[in-house]
C-alpha cells in the first residue's frame, strides 16, 4: 500500500453479479432496499433508491445488451455515514448521451420514464462516459 492511500474498508461495500436477465433485477432491488433500511435509511428513501436502481438495471438489459439474457451486469454498494453509491457497471453497447431522451416529462412518449424517475428518486447520478468498453451509471442517495 502506497504511504497517502487510504486502506479499503470491505465492511462497507457489496459487490453482487447478476446475469442480464429481468427476473434478477427484483432480486437485486431487493437486496438494495433491504441494505438501504438496515443501513438506517427510512421507508420512502429506500423505496426511492429502490425504484431509481431498478430503472438502471432494466436500462442496462433493454439498451446496452439488447435484452440479450446471457451477459454480465456488476453491482456496487458502498455504504457511507450519511449516503448510499451504487455503481451498476455493463459491457454491452455504449450509451450515447446526446441519443437519450431529456429529464422532461414534456420530452415523454410511449416510453421513456427511466432516467426523469433516476434524476428525481436519487439526490445525484451520473453514467461515466470515461469507461472504455460499456457504461457506468452511479447513484448516489442521502439519508
Amino acid at each position: 500500500m502506497l504511504p497517502n492511500q487510504k486502506k479499503a474498508d470491505y465492511s462497507k461495500l457489496i459487490r453482487l453479479q447478476i446475469p442480464s436477465q429481468p427476473r434478477f433485477v427484483s432480486h437485486a432491488r431487493d437486496l438494495l432496499f433491504s441494505v438501504a433500511r438496515h443501513h438506517s435509511f427510512s421507508l420512502s428513501s429506500a423505496t426511492d433508491l429502490k425504484i431509481a436502481f431498478g430503472e438502471v438495471l432494466a436500462n442496462v438489459i433493454k439498451h446496452a445488451y439488447s435484452n440479450e439474457d446471457d451477459h454480465p451486469i456488476f453491482i456496487e454498494i458502498k455504504l457511507e455515514f450519511e449516503k448510499i453509491e451504487v455503481r451498476v457497471k455493463d459491457f454491452g453497447k455504449k450509451a450515447k448521451p446526446t441519443k437519450m431522451r431529456s429529464l422532461d416529462l414534456n420530452d415523454y412518449r410511449e416510453s421513456g420514464l427511466g432516467l426523469f424517475l433516476i434524476k428525481h428518486l436519487t439526490d445525484h447520478y451520473y453514467l461515466d462516459e470515461n469507461q472504455s468498453i460499456g457504461n457506468e451509471t452511479v447513484l448516489i442517495k442521502k439519508k
